[in-house]
Order: structure tokens, then sequence, then C-alpha cells
């Protein structure tokens, strides 16, 4: 075949590099589809994570609290009971071996 006879079948030659450029988007276009798929599936399960990591630093925070609240309220009981009369004499043997086994 001549070069003046392939360049009379420019319309062919046009046809083809048009359908090979449209295999070739089709192709890109459903692996970005997929891509996205599997984007937003990880997006999901990543929202997932990010929810239960606030929930779990919420419950840490609550509990945080309240042990500080306990631990304030064992202080201010532990100084009431310095303060009060006859806070400082020696317990009986009952009271020792209740209160040793109480506090440790």
């Amino acid at each position: 075949m001549t070069l003046r006879a392939m360049l009379r079948l420019w319309w062919l030659w046009l046809a083809i590099a048009a359908a090979l450029g449209g295999a070739l988007a089709w192709g890109h276009y459903t692996r970005l589809r997929a891509d996205l798929a599997a984007t937003r599936a990880d997006l999901a399960a990543a929202q997932g994570r990010v929810a239960a990591y606030a929930e779990a630093a919420e419950i840490r925070r609550r509990s945080d609290e309240t042990q500080a609240r306990l631990r304030e309220e064992a202080a201010a009981l532990d100084h009431q009971l310095e303060q009060m009369e006859g806070g400082d004499a020696p317990l009986s043997d009952y009271l020792r071996t209740a209160a040793g086994r109480l506090w440790r």
C-alpha cells in the first residue's frame, strides 16, 4: 500500500485512533471507579474507628473525673479524721487490724 493510498484512508485511521482512545479511556474510567469504591470503603472504616476512639476518649475522661473526685473525697476524709479530737490516739488492736485490711 502506498503512502498516497494510506493518506486517502485518513478517516479510517482517525476512526481506529478514536476507538483505541475510547478503549483506553474506558479502561481508565473503570479503574478509577473501582479505586473510588475502595476509597469510600476505607473512609467508612476510618470514620468508624474515629468514632470509636472518640467514644473511648469520652469514657476515659469521665473515668478520670470520677477518680479525681474520689481522690479528693478520700483526702478530705483523711484530713477530717486527722483533725478530729483523738485523731492522734492509738487504735485498739481490733481497729488497727481492720484499718490495716482496709487500707492495704
